[in-house]
């Protein structure tokens, strides 16, 4: 008993040397003591006494020389006081600041679906808002901490005391709901919402700030990074099982991670359980259709989420603005159905709506008016079906053709054919004397009503129009034939140009673009209909000729202002003393090589060979050809020679420009002309000394060393030739004459275009001869094709059919 009174003595004699030490080291604070004297306690209590706490350091400065403290102690103070505000973890100034705008960490748990769910090619209602990847439900983190959150294990708890004391604290809660505040110990918060978690640290603090109590000095709760939680989700959801979520996290948000609910998951019938008891109980419909998310509550470590099975679905198709199945539930009626679908389409037919409904053993079909929909209650498997109202009009008449306003029209604003006309108003050239009126009878059959546009106009007729009808005013141009006039000849631009009143001939011509270079003004031709319409025979006259000469200046001439009329054909010939160029070409062995124009129709191909400069040394004369532009049809064996002797003249064109120029010039009919250019050199003027004529092409080849075979031989191909080589040789080397081969009709084309055949005497064959650059030709006999047996029978039945046929006429006219 003595000694417990003993050391209660000492330890209040204690205290009072304690409290006495410190009221000495603040009176004398002033009078120099050393600040470093005084113990963190000592100095964080006088600093709140002088009011020295929550200052920025301007306003320190000033506030201690008002309490009479040196530069000395003041630049102490300051370093004390920022030393003991940054100790523990905490933070002051603009570190706190940037501290408590750390943004929170969130946990992401997003899986959404692929694409909405289909039953019967329609999406369940709903379903498609699981595919939005940027739709996830997921909680802002980074808002103000709710009032009603509570804390748990794992969230962070920041403290911010202000005031005469400034100091600022982060800490975590323990997994047994504790924060430990320096110098005070564990502190129990797991459970308490943020109120709570206030009101029991300002109590707890006030031991170290005394300002709490005394109200000059703050203290604020916010919530720091946030705790993950657990949550279950079963039932008919798309991903059951346990998802780790923020505990900012929502039902909504949970139902998302988890992919929402199956086929035949309920989107009406969410509940939340916790500790056994439904606590709420989720629409997901309430958000779709209305945006109230008012009960989706936040969720707590171990709540489960169940979604049930559906209970009543229907599908809705047709004019609405949303085809899909919806849920509905026992109170809803059709009305509320289309208005889940967000209302009927513009072209919905709004007087009646079809449903098909599964009674007991068959199914049923209701026919709902629309002020029936109100009332009637729907069922689970019910298929509704709404209208596009029909193509046709109640009161439209239609108006086309020549006139300004065509389109529909309303039959009560345009009840007559009058009426109608004046609002569309024909156009000028529109054809007054006759138009139609299209129209249904009361079987449906078509009529056509005709009428004059000018009566109806000037008021002598009228009808009255009728739903439906079709005016057609047909435009002046519908009704004549285009009036044409064609130009044709020397003008620069011949063709048809539109008939015109008053035209001339002057004026065609320069629609045609004018005369052209070699035209002549003096005889200009114009052919002319006959247009005989009232004699009754026929007139062997097929046109009337008008020869006019432009070239004369008096313009009074009857010819310069007679007008043309439609369909007249005008022609300008080509003066007489006009020429143009004419070109032929020399290619080959020769000097100068290319096109040449020719100075009259007197040149001969001796000329040409002069103006080129001869032939070349090692030219081969006997082979030299000439090609001409002909209008008549090519035999299959001029083809078949041509089209050798152009591929040696292409062959011969080293220059790819003249080489393209050449497919041109060989796109027409060509037609090999015999010349022996060896004998023109040796006589001039003799008889191959041809003519030459426009597009002639003379080709003269290098001695060649080949002959070449076609058609009837086995093995087609060139052989060298040599000194004494016969047809019967080159045969012979290409593998022989096939079957069907004629060799007796054997020909040579030698390369100058001159073919020489097989000649016969009694039984002796004599062969044409082989020249250098030759092509032996074998022609083959065409087969004769033997009739089968099916065809054979076929025949013989006919003709024994069509001579019992024969008989039987015969006995029937006897």
């Amino acid at each position: 008993m003595i000694r417990n009174k003993t050391n209660f003595f000492k330890q209040v004699l204690l205290l009072f040397f304690f409290a006495l030490s410190v009221l000495m080291a603040a009176a004398q604070l002033p009078g120099g003591v050393n600040i470093d004297q005084l113990s963190d306690a000592q100095l964080m209590q006088y600093a709140q006494q002088a009011g020295l706490t929550g200052l920025s350091e301007a306003e320190l400065t000033m506030k201690a020389k008002e309490k009479g403290l040196s530069d000395d102690q003041i630049q102490k103070l300051k370093a004390r006081m920022q030393t003991l505000n940054s100790a523990g973890g905490g933070s002051s100034g603009q570190e706190g600041k940037a501290a408590a705008d750390t943004k929170r960490t969130p946990i992401t748990t997003v899986s959404p679906k692929t694409a909405p769910d289909l039953i019967n090619g329609l999406a369940i209602y709903g379903s498609e808002i699981f595919t939005k990847e940027n739709l996830t439900f997921e909680p802002n983190i980074n808002i103000a901490t709710p009032k009603n959150y509570v804390f748990g294990a794992g969230d962070e708890v920041k403290i911010d005391i202000y005031g005469f004391s400034d100091k600022s604290q982060t800490l975590k809660v323990s997994p047994d709901g504790n924060i430990r505040y320096p110098n005070i110990g564990p502190i129990k918060v797991a459970g308490l919402s943020i109120d709570e978690v206030k009101s029991k640290l300002t109590s707890a603090l006030a031991k170290i700030y005394p300002g709490l109590k005394a109200g000059n000095t703050n203290l604020q709760i916010t919530l720091g990074q946030i705790r993950s939680i657990r949550v279950n989700l079963i039932g008919e959801v798309s991903k059951p099982g346990t998802y780790t979520v923020s505990s900012l996290s929502t039902i909504a948000n949970a139902l998302y991670a988890a992919g929402g609910p199956t086929k035949i998951g309920s989107y009406r019938k969410i509940e939340l359980v916790r500790g056994g008891k439904t606590v709420a109980s989720f629409d997901l419909y309430d958000y779709l259709l209305k945006g109230d998310l008012t009960q989706n509550k936040v969720l707590q470590d171990d709540d489960v989420i169940k979604v049930a099975t559906y209970t009543a679905r229907v599908e809705l198709r047709g004019a609405v603005k949303r085809n899909a199945i919806f849920e509905v539930d026992n109170t809803d009626k059709l009305t509320d159905l289309i208005n889940y679908a967000g209302g009927l389409s513009d072209d919905a037919n709004k007087s009646f709506i079809r449903v098909a409904r599964f009674g007991k053993q068959e199914k049923e079909i209701f026919t709902i008016k629309a002020e029936e929909a109100k009332t009637f209650a729907l069922q689970t498997g019910d298929q509704v079906s709404i209208d596009i109202i029909g193509s046709n009009f109640k009161n439209r008449v239609i108006i086309d053709g020549s006139v300004y306003y065509q389109g529909d029209y309303s039959i009560e604003k345009t009840p007559t054919l009058k009426d109608l006309l004046m609002l569309a108003k024909p156009k000028e050239y529109a054809y007054t004397d006759r138009a139609m009126i299209r129209r249904f009878q009361a079987d449906y059959t078509p009529e056509i009503i005709g009428f004059s546009v000018q009566e109806v106009m000037e008021g002598k007729f009228n009808i009255n129009l009728n739903r439906e009808d079709s005016i057609y005013i047909y435009s002046k141009t519908e009704t004549k034939e285009t009036f044409l006039i064609q130009v044709l000849g020397e003008v620069n631009k011949p063709g048809s140009f539109a008939y015109s009143k008053g035209i001339k001939v002057q004026d065609v011509i320069l629609m045609a673009g004018g005369y052209r270079d070699g035209a002549t003004r003096k005889f200009v031709e114009v052919s002319r209909r006959i247009r005989d319409t009232l004699s009754s025979s026929s007139s062997p006259q097929y046109a009337t000729i008008l020869t006019i000469d432009l070239s004369k200046q008096d313009n009074n001439s009857t010819a310069l202002n007679s007008e043309l009329t439609a369909f007249d054909i005008v022609t300008v010939r080509k003066a007489p003393g006009y020429k143009e160029q004419v070109n032929v070409t020399i290619q080959g062995e020769v000097v100068y090589p290319g096109s040449y124009s020719i100075t009259s129709n007197q040149e001969r191909l001796s000329d040409l060979l002069s103006r080129a400069g001869g032939i070349k040394e090692g030219a081969y004369p006997e082979g030299a050809f000439m090609l001409r532009q002909t209008f008549e049809n090519l035999s299959n064996n001029d083809q078949v020679v041509l089209k050798n002797k152009i591929a040696i003249l292409k062959a011969s064109i080293n220059d790819t420009i003249k080489a393209s120029a050449a497919d041109s010039t060989f796109k027409g009919d060509l037609k090999m002309v015999g010349i022996r250019l060896d004998e023109v050199l040796n006589k001039k003027g003799s008889i191959y000394d041809v003519l030459l004529q426009e597009g002639d092409i003379v080709e003269i080849p290098k001695k060649a060393e080949t002959v070449q075979t076609f058609s009837g031989v086995y093995f087609p191909k060139k052989v060298v030739y040599r000194d004494g080589l016969s047809v019967k040789d080159v045969i012979s080397e290409c593998g022989g004459i096939v079957p069907g081969g004629e060799k007796k009709k054997a020909y040579v084309v030698y390369p100058n275009g001159e073919v020489k055949t097989t000649s016969s005497f009694l039984f002796f064959r004599n062969y044409p001869n082989v020249k250098p650059g030759s092509e032996v030709y074998v022609p083959v006999k065409k087969e004769n094709k033997k009739l089968s047996t099916a065809e054979i029978l076929g025949i013989t039945t006919g003709l024994a059919t069509l001579a019992t046929m024969a008989i039987t006429i015969a006995n029937l006219t006897k």
